[in-house]
């Protein structure tokens, strides 16, 4: 194996090393920030894909209901979040830095 797929390699698994990082920290985030109801809810449209139709059959409830805890957890995620990240500079042109845009 050579240097370059010995480096690509590395950079593959400390990408997923960062993405389950980070998907621990998101875990961990709803935990503390939602209900019990919204957490499961959102865990399952948001993170593991299923539409509000499969999670209302689930928990025996409208879609609309789904829709309403989804909408209210990301609310409160949002608000939770805002406090932890600093706001992004409308002014910065981001782009410079993401060449493959």
């Amino acid at each position: 194996m050579s240097l370059a797929q010995l480096e690509s390699n590395d950079q593959k698994n400390d990408s997923v090393a960062t993405d389950m990082e980070l998907r621990r920290q998101l875990l961990s985030c709803m935990a503390e920030t939602l209900t019990s109801h919204q957490y499961q809810v959102c865990v399952l449209n948001l993170l593991e894909g299923m539409t509000q139709k499969e999670i209302a059959d689930i928990f025996g409830i409208s879609p609309s209901a789904v829709s309403r805890s989804i909408s209210s957890g990301q609310r409160r995620l949002r608000k939770a979040l805002g406090y932890h990240f600093e706001q992004a500079d409308p002014t910065e042109d981001f782009r410079e830095e993401l060449p493959y845009i």
